[in-house]
């Protein structure tokens, strides 16, 4: 059994979007922006199917720009020491607020655990001279994922440090020895590590299979095409991107059945 991921966005659509929200965002001062967001962010989940079963964002910029300000000002008062508790804030909203065949995400991570997973991952990763990024991302990826449930089921992530590093040094050697051609090859690899480590309750898992080949493609294409009008062309190059990661992103069983 196979579940498929889908994105159905047009270039067109999304650079019309893009255009009117960022000149009202520019017109405002900036104050428009969460009403922009939530446009946006509608706009990609409206298209955004999963074994045929949309994805709706149900937030409202109003209540945005209230919780982000709220947050904002906490963080600011407190000297960075709440930005724990306000990723949690933002977190619970927006998964809340996103839906999946009409059912709503939930976020239960909590301020406190968060602030002591920044922080130790945090303070291990300097000493170390960032040699254990790895292992914090996968703890951070993990902790966000286990805090997260739909329709009363959990999500896990059972990567682990060791395997991720590996992965990141023998991709990131091999994108520098080819000058970055290598790249598109490489974030393929990274993606399927990490998509094929996300598990929904006990009989899903992630899996993400593509080509470098053909992500070479769209880069180029896509970066030419920009360069050449100036930008405009962004939109549906953004577009291309979403439709091939969705292409390639899918549930499957777990166990026999896979």
């Amino acid at each position: 059994m196979r579940r498929q991921f889908e994105f159905s966005g047009q270039g067109g659509e999304y650079f019309s979007l893009i255009l009117v929200q960022g000149l009202l965002t520019v017109i405002t001062a900036g104050i428009y922006g969460p009403w922009a967001f939530v446009k946006i962010r509608k706009f990609l989940l409206g298209n955004l199917t999963l074994d045929g079963k949309p994805f709706t964002f149900e937030g409202e910029g109003g209540e945005l720009l209230s919780l982000f300000l709220g947050q904002y000002l906490l963080t600011i008062i407190t000297a960075g020491i709440y930005g724990p508790w306000a990723i949690v804030r933002l977190a619970k909203y927006m998964l809340s607020h996103t839906t999946y065949d009409g059912k709503p995400f939930e976020f239960t991570g909590d301020g406190g655990s968060m602030f002591s997973l920044l922080l130790g991952q945090g303070i291990l990763t300097i000493i170390t001279a960032y040699i254990y990024a790895p292992w914090a991302m996968v703890k951070i990826y993990r902790y966000a994922l286990e805090n997260a449930e739909y329709d009363g089921q959990r999500f896990s992530f059972p990567a682990e440090g060791g395997s991720f590093f590996s992965l990141l040094i023998g991709q990131g050697l091999l994108t520098i020895i080819t000058l970055g051609i290598y790249a598109p090859w490489a974030i393929v690899k990274i993606y399927g590590y990490l998509a094929g480590n996300v598990v929904y309750g006990t009989e899903l898992g992630g899996h993400f299979e593509a080509e470098g080949g053909r992500l070479l493609s769209l880069f180029l294409k896509g970066y030419v095409l920009s360069a050449i009008t100036l930008g405009i062309y962004g939109a549906w190059f953004q577009m291309e991107l979403y439709r091939f990661y969705a292409e390639s992103a899918s549930f499957v069983a777990l166990g026999p059945e896979e």
